[in-house]
């Protein structure tokens, strides 16, 4: 809540305000009515993502709109993490996102703010991480080897080279890495190594190497609506072994 103060007071940072026009007035109006007169910035839903760059001046973000697409509101709330800007939600729609909200008020104006993630701790990062190290690598021994061997007589049959692609993609922490797919690009599109589960198989090696994780890497939560954000919430070491079993018994279907 000290973060949201600051940008009140302090000349030199802004509260970025995200929102329909009228919805800003309206927040305006009653900061104004408060005696609070902060310096604000104001990006529409639709223009999050392109804003994302250019927070240097903030030092809260407030977002008065339920509209915002959950991609982008889950790369905002990593800014805002990466930053250490404080985020509140000034909405009742976006309530439902996660279980682990609380109410902060300034004035009569009611903030809700998600409370410290689970994976913020380090000693669950590291059971997160030995979890991984755990399947990826009961899988890499086990299982991967005869895989690999059926998917390069396979792709090799078809042409030269590596079995492996290799695909950019940006992990949590926002950095690059290379995601490791089977090359697939001479097959059949009805080869059984061009369906998805099977083609995704070699990221077990990222899982391993620590690039990426289990879940949501590899296996995805799709248990609620803004389902990234909501696991990150409420991340826990059974809901990783939950998540995992039914995707294996493919049940891993919305429950809410």
């Amino acid at each position: 809540m000290r973060q949201l103060y600051k940008g009140m007071q302090d000349p030199d940072k802004k509260i970025l305000l995200i929102g329909a026009d009228e919805d800003v007035a309206e927040i305006r109006k009653e900061l104004s009515g408060q005696g609070l007169t902060p310096q604000t910035k104001c990006v529409s839903p639709e223009l999050l993502s392109e804003s994302l760059q250019d927070l240097e001046d903030v030092a809260a973000v407030c977002c008065v709109s339920g509209s915002v697409k959950g991609t982008d509101l889950l790369a905002l709330y990593r800014c805002c993490q990466d930053r250490k800007m404080a985020m509140f939600f000034c909405t009742p729609g976006l309530s439902v996102l996660q279980r682990n909200m609380q109410i902060k008020n300034v004035g009569f104006l009611s903030f809700l703010s998600p409370v410290e993630e689970p994976l913020s701790h380090w000693w669950n990062r590291l059971l997160k991480r030995l979890f991984d190290l755990l399947v990826s690598g009961v899988f890499l021994f086990l299982v991967f080897p005869l895989i690999y061997i059926v998917a390069a007589i396979v792709v090799k049959r078809k042409s030269p080279g590596s079995v492996f692609s290799v695909v950019k993609e940006i992990g949590w922490t926002g950095k690059p890495f290379g995601k490791f797919v089977f090359r697939t690009d001479d097959l059949p599109a009805d080869s059984f190594f061009q369906k998805p589960a099977v083609k995704s198989l070699p990221q077990f090696l990222n899982v391993f190497a620590g690039s990426m994780s289990v879940v949501p890497g590899i296996v995805s939560c799709q248990f609620c609506k803004n389902a990234d954000m909501w696991y990150r919430q409420n991340w826990s070491l059974w809901l990783d072994v939950k998540i995992l079993l039914k995707a294996l018994l493919n049940k891993n279907k919305m429950e809410r």
